[in-house]
Parts: C-alpha cells; structure tokens; sequence
C-alpha cells in the first residue's frame, strides 16, 4: 500500500456516510484523488495556497520541509497536477488555492465531519491550523494531520509539539494510524 493509500484509509475509516471532509495542503492531490475516488458520496475541499518559497512564512521555511522552498514554476506545475487529478469529480471538489486560515474563515462554523492538516509543518503553523479548523467540525467529528511521530526531524519537532500541547490543554486523546497519521474526535 503506497503511502498516500495508507494516509486516505486511515481518514475513510472516520467519516461517515455522505461526509464533508476538508484536506490542508493537497500538493499535487494524490491523497485527494484517492478519497474522492474510495467514496463517491464524500465532499472534499482541497486547501493549499500552493505559494513559492519567498511567500512561504519563515518558521516554515525553517524546518527544512522541502516543499516551503518550491519555486513559482513548481508551485504552479503541482496545482495543475492536483486540478487534473480531480477534475472528474467536480461535483464534489471545492479547491481553495488559499492559505489555510484564510480558507478556515469562509466555511461555516460546525460544517465539517473531519479536516486533514498536512501543510505547514512548523510548530507554530500546526498550532494555528487546529485552532483555526477546530470550530468547523461538527461534534463527533475528527480532526488529524500527517507525519505525526515522524522520526524525520523536519517534521517531528513542530507537529508533535503542537499536537501534544492541543491534546494536553484539551484532554483529548490522540489516535495514531498508518504512515504517521494522527486524529482526535472533536
């Protein structure tokens, strides 16, 4: 199973029927491809600002993830991948090409069933990202990410630390999942 089958199952497994889920940080929408493409009653909005390194926040920059440092060129070539990936699923793809906090202030409050965070990996974009989404799922909905207890260093230090200090001050319990997935229901 290729990583991003490992992802998608592990999110499938929370969402109910007929759900609305809210993917941050698509890339090139292969995560995207394969959940519209496993459940044809699921409504995804794909987050990504797809920005080039120079409109990158610093502090993600910092953590060496390879993607905060694409040029225009890339950035540009990975939304038209993700656009063709899910092209014929129109119907149930709503794609954002905007930052994640701006994305999180046009949907209504309590709307979603789950929201994946997989995009700026700092510390502090993690910690926003929750607490931006939180309030858009519904109550015993989920909320999760990627690359949660990841031994890569580019990712390990901000996630978990962010994921950690939301669980703690909320007492919610964190569930792992395949390919470094975490989740918690709201």
């Amino acid at each position: 199973m290729q990583p991003f089958e490992q992802r998608g199952t592990a999110i499938l497994k929370r969402t109910p029927a007929h759900a609305k889920a809210a993917e941050i940080g698509v890339l090139i929408g292969v995560l995207s491809e394969f959940l519209l493409r496993s459940r044809r009653d699921l409504k995804l909005l794909m987050v990504d600002s797809w920005a080039p390194a120079e409109q990158q926040p610093e502090q993600y920059k910092l953590t060496g993830d390879t993607h905060a440092s694409h040029d225009l060129a890339r950035v540009r070539r990975h939304r038209q991948e993700a656009e063709a990936r899910v092209k014929r699923f129109t119907d149930r793809a709503t794609i954002m090409p905007v930052t994640s906090l701006v994305a999180a202030e046009e949907i209504a409050g309590a709307s979603l069933d789950l929201v994946f965070i997989d995009a700026d990996h700092s510390y502090e974009g993690v910690k926003a990202d929750i607490a931006a989404w939180l309030p858009k799922i519904r109550t015993g909905g989920w909320i999760g990410g990627h690359d949660y207890r990841n031994p890569d260093p580019r990712f390990r230090f901000g996630v978990d630390r962010a994921v950690d200090e939301w669980s703690a001050s909320t007492g919610r319990q964190i569930e792992m999942d395949l390919n470094f997935t975490w989740f918690a229901r709201v």
